[in-house]
This record gives structure tokens, C-alpha cells and sequence, in this order.
């Protein structure tokens, strides 16, 4: 795709490490960027500092100071927009907005693609399937809950993300012992029964404009307290279910408030063992672990870049979304708690595409910080010939009899 030379004044918030690829993204540009640390160093590729007119790195990313930053740097003038990769930015960078009256998501819709017991009121208002629910402050609010619903309940942050914080309690002992810190608003859910899948594209002013969808092999959940692979792939199209997930996707993206601009957004949804579609939850930036490199590998079209030039409210590439794709699968696999014994050095599946070992043996690991942790990535092509699920748990069984943790 080319791009225009640009004559704006830009504010990146970031926390990936996507800062070589932003003056590529936005070229001509004035860039001026608050970034964690995290994600300047150690760089994949090194980063263009004289490319960025200001760069403010923070230790603390999470930090009610980081939005001090970002209003010295509104109130200082000149800025046109503001632009956002990652969930912990999605709100911050909405509120900025409103308060110095520039364009962009909504804090309204920010807080519905936050908020997952808003978003799913929401949903639920317009026919779309979500687990009972109900915002809880305590332990007693909590048994509360659990005397209407019954177990299991999952109990999460509502405005969590990477499965951190999830706790599923099977038993009244369990529940006696969930202590709930007062630092988040929390949100207990009956817990439903089934394969997680998800869907990630593209969308603007309330309508999907490209979608693929995909199933996990295993729950994000799994992988943050399991330490289970992170395994997905794509369905193909015409599939039946696929066309359900896409079919209830769009309707759950007419049901929020809108995002005017072109922006990135990624879909999760049980399908119970009753063939029931229940939402899990929407967010609206890409998704993680390997879904932009699968989409961009099967479609041409990068997420980030799209939901970068679309936040800057330029141009953005879309794809075709009456084209049959190639259809790709991805494999990230967290590290255990223990020492790490052995790591592949390479994938030699025959639909294996790329893989990358960050681990290093010997090293002991806590085990995973969050679902989108890795100690390997792979990408590998999706078959027609052969069902989904087999192709995916030949990715799973590989790792299993490769890679080798010492306790």
C-alpha cells in the first residue's frame, strides 16, 4: 500500500514494540509518543528516534501519571489526534479526547469495549447470548451470587484483559477463600461449557468491514493458569459455524456504540456443547498472541497498520470481504513453572511456516504472566482436507513431545 506524505501532529501512546514501524505507517507525520520502556528496549529492529519529534518513555505504564503526561502534552497544543495499540490505552486515550476536544473513539465507546459487564448489558439488550452476570465487591456479594446461579462462577476484572486476574471457583470452599482486591471493579459470571473461538478484523461506524474467524484449541484461561499452548486456527470459508461467529460478531458491533474510524477489534464467543454462540467478550484493538501475523499472512492486510492510519483518520486498507483467503494457523507456547529442560530450534511440521524460540534453556520460569506469555511462536498454513481441530492438536502434540520442563 502507499501511503501519502502527511502534514499532522500525531500522539502515540504505546506499549508494543511497534515504534520502527510507526514512521513507516504515518509518513511525514509529526510524532510524538509516550511509550512504556518495556517496549524501547531490548528493540527487534532498532528504533528511529529522529523520526519522532518527542519521546517519553515511562517505567510505570500503568501509572495515573502517564495521563499527566498525556494532558501537558494536549494542553500544550497542536496535537490533531490521538492513537492507541494496546487495552490499557483504549479509555485513557478516550478521555484525553473529550477533554481537549479532539476526534476519535468515544469515551461512551470506550468504556463499552472496556467494560465487560457493560458491553455485555449492551449485547444482551439487542439478542445476543452472554453468560448471567453481575458486578460483585465482596466475598458475600460473590455467595450471593453463587446462591442465584449456582457453580461454577468465574469471577474476573471487568476491565481485565490476557486472562489475568480470572479465577474459575467449582466449590463453596473456593468461594469462602476468593478475596476480591479492592484496586478493580469485579464481575462473577456463571461459567459456561465450551470451546472458546474468536473473530478479529476490521470495523467503522458500527459495521464489520472484514472478518476471519477462528477457534482455540485451548481456553486463554488454560494457557494463563495451565501454561497450556495458545493454539488457533481459521475456519474455512463457507463454514457453518464460521459464518455463525461472523453473522453474531456484527451484531454485537451494531449493539455498542460506535468507533467512527477505522479500527481494529477482536471477538471471543463460546460454542457450548448445545451449538449455543455466548458471548465472552469484544475488545477494540487487535488481538494477541499471533492473530496480526496470521491475518496479515493470510489476507495482505496488517491490523496494526490499519488501526493506526484508521485512528489517524487516513486512508486504510481493507480487504476484500467477498475474497476466499488462505487460511493460517498460530501456535504461541508460555513458558511452565520450572526450569526449561529443552526448546525446539525449529518446527519441522509440514504446514509449519515460521517459528521463533525466545526461551532459553536452562532458565527457570514462574510460569505465565498472562495468555499472550511465550517462550515460542510458530505460524503454520490451514489444510482444506483435514478437520481443524486434528491440524491444530498436531501442533499441541509437537510441542508436547518437544519442548521439556524440569520441575
Amino acid at each position: 500500500m502507499r501511503h501519502e506524505r502527511l502534514s499532522m501532529a500525531l500522539l502515540l501512546l504505546n506499549r508494543r514494540p511497534l515504534l520502527p514501524f510507526y514512521p513507516e505507517w504515518l509518513p511525514g507525520a509529526e510524532l510524538i509518543v509516550v511509550t512504556a520502556r518495556s517496549a524501547v528496549a531490548p528493540p527487534s529492529r532498532p528504533v528511529p528516534r529522529e523520526r519522532f519529534v518527542r519521546l517519553e518513555t515511562v517505567d510505570d505504564y500503568a501509572s495515573p501519571e502517564v495521563d499527566e503526561v498525556i494532558d501537558r502534552i494536549c494542553a500544550g497544543g497542536g496535537i490533531e489526534r490521538v492513537v492507541t495499540c494496546a487495552e490499557i490505552d483504549v479509555l485513557r486515550a478516550a478521555r484525553a479526547r473529550e477533554r481537549h476536544g479532539l476526534p476519535g473513539q468515544s469515551t461512551a465507546s470506550a468504556l463499552a469495549y472496556r467494560d465487560k459487564h457493560r458491553m455485555k448489558v449492551l449485547a444482551a439488550r439487542h439478542g445476543i447470548a452472554v453468560a448471567p452476570m453481575a458486578p460483585v465487591q465482596d466475598t458475600e456479594g460473590l455467595r450471593s451470587f453463587v446462591a442465584g446461579h449456582g457453580l461454577p462462577v468465574v469471577v474476573k476484572p471487568a476491565d481485565g484483559a490476557g486472562s489475568i486476574g480470572v479465577r474459575v471457583l467449582r466449590d463453596a470452599r473456593e468461594v469462602d477463600a476468593c478475596a476480591l482486591p479492592a484496586d478493580h471493579v469485579w464481575l462473577a459470571e456463571r461459567y459456561v461449557d465450551g470451546y472458546l473461538c474468536h473473530v478479529d478484523g476490521l470495523m467503522a461506524k458500527g459495521t464489520v468491514l472484514h472478518a476471519l474467524a477462528s477457534r482455540y484449541l485451548h481456553t486463554n484461561l488454560d494457557t494463563a493458569t495451565r501454561g497450556a499452548p495458545s493454539v488457533s486456527g481459521m475456519f474455512g470459508a463457507g463454514d457453518p459455524l464460521g459464518d455463525r461467529l461472523l453473522a453474531a460478531t456484527a451484531r454485537v458491533v451494531a449493539a455498542l456504540p460506535a468507533v467512527e474510524e477505522v479500527t481494529a477489534f477482536h471477538a471471543e464467543f463460546f460454542h457450548t456443547p448445545l451449538d449455543a454462540l455466548v458471548l465472552c467478550e469484544i475488545a477494540c484493538r487487535p488481538g494477541g498472541c499471533g492473530i496480526a501475523e496470521a491475518y496479515a499472512r493470510s489476507t495482505g492486510t496488517g491490523l496494526y497498520e490499519a488501526h493506526v492510519r484508521g485512528q489517524a483518520g487516513l486512508a486504510t486498507e481493507v480487504p476484500d470481504p467477498g475474497r476466499r483467503y488462505p487460511r493460517h494457523g498460530w501456535g504461541w507456547f508460555p513458558p511452565r513453572r520450572g526450569t526449561l529442560a529443552r526448546l525446539p530450534d525449529r518446527c519441522p511440521l509440514p504446514r509449519a511456516r515460521s517459528y521463533a524460540a525466545s526461551g532459553a534453556p536452562g532458565t527457570r520460569y514462574e510460569g505465565p504472566r498472562s495468555s499472550t506469555d511465550s517462550v515460542a511462536e510458530l505460524l503454520f498454513r490451514i489444510d482444506g482436507g483435514e478437520p481443524l481441530t486434528a491440524q491444530l492438536q498436531e501442533v499441541d502434540a509437537w510441542w508436547s513431545r518437544e519442548a521439556r520442563w524440569a520441575p
